[in-house]
């Protein structure tokens, strides 16, 4: 399969937040964005509408004892055999719009880039390098590589950090089928008028379902104590949503600072654990 580059523009609606801050208009900084890699393209299909959920704190309470995740746990799942591992870090450019940065755009996601998750319409995460004022896609695809789902939009933030996408709000997204494996790609336009500039990261995302009594383990317990039980069920997005949540809720935590590190440098992503949750404003792009 072929990673995708070449993508249409849509039209969306949505403010994504982490925190309460007020994304203003700002340029990306001239030294910034990527880090030196191969670029990938893809075929461009038909686009589908996307609507944006902010990320809201649930309220948490209660607690069990601490279960650490660890790299075995969230590297057990692979992506299909006969599909292409995705890639954690944005491939470069050596183009003037995007300059090279320290650290490169990265995807929140296991070694194995596989992932699971108990969601119909997960969250995704992303460290962006600098701050962002570019036009942003992204696209959901079967295991066959067809695309499900893609959208275009203007991102803005204040500053470098974790930003999350959420598919929940959107009735009209497409809801992930369990047992069913889908390809996402996260792209960042850095030059509209030139695809091989932009820079990417994809992964593995695969939707599994709990047993009953796992179930109702789940429903009784706090958001916290969750925590706990994704982890023993090796549910990467739930448990990296369900903290980044509480992280919000009480900023500051030190717990959940050491477990927000704790399970990035599980994956060994330790380089980006200590950057902040941020805001992140999100506005349609009109197809001329």
């Amino acid at each position: 399969m072929a990673l995708k580059s070449a993508l249409n523009i849509g039209t969306l609606s949505l403010i994504l937040s982490l925190e309460a801050v007020a994304a203003g208009s700002f340029l990306i900084p001239a030294e910034a964005l990527n880090s030196p890699a191969n670029i990938v393209q893809r075929a461009s299909p038909p686009q589908l509408p996307l609507n944006w959920q902010t990320v809201q704190p649930p309220e948490a309470s209660g607690s069990r004892p601490n279960i650490q995740p660890t790299g075995s746990t969230w590297n057990s799942f692979q992506p299909p055999e006969d599909g292409v591992p995705g890639r954690r870090e944005g491939g470069g450019t050596r183009g003037l719009e995007c300059p090279t940065a320290t650290t490169a755009l990265t995807a929140l996601i296991p070694q194995s880039t596989m992932g699971q998750t108990i969601s119909a319409k997960p969250t995704f995460f992303y460290y962006l390098p600098v701050a962002l004022d570019k036009t942003v896609q992204f696209e959901l695809a079967d295991e066959r590589d067809k695309t499900l789902y893609k959208k275009s939009f203007r991102m803005v933030t204040s500053r470098a950090g974790v930003v999350s996408v959420s598919l929940g709000s959107d009735d009209n997204s497409p809801a992930l089928e369990v047992g069913k494996n889908y390809q996402w790609y996260f792209t960042i336009k850095c030059n509209p008028k030139n695809t091989t500039d932009d820079v990417l990261v994809s992964g593995w995302i695969n939707r599994t379902t709990l047993a009953s009594t796992v179930k109702t383990q789940l429903d009784r317990s706090s958001d916290l104590t969750k925590l706990s039980i994704f982890a023993q069920q090796s549910l990467w997005y739930e448990y990296l949503a369900t903290l980044a949540q509480l992280r919000i809720q009480s900023p500051g935590d030190a717990s959940l600072a050491i477990k927000w590190l704790a399970v990035l440098n599980s994956v060994e992503l330790g380089k980006i654990a200590q950057e902040p949750l941020v805001a992140s404003e999100l506005t349609p792009i009109t197809r001329k």
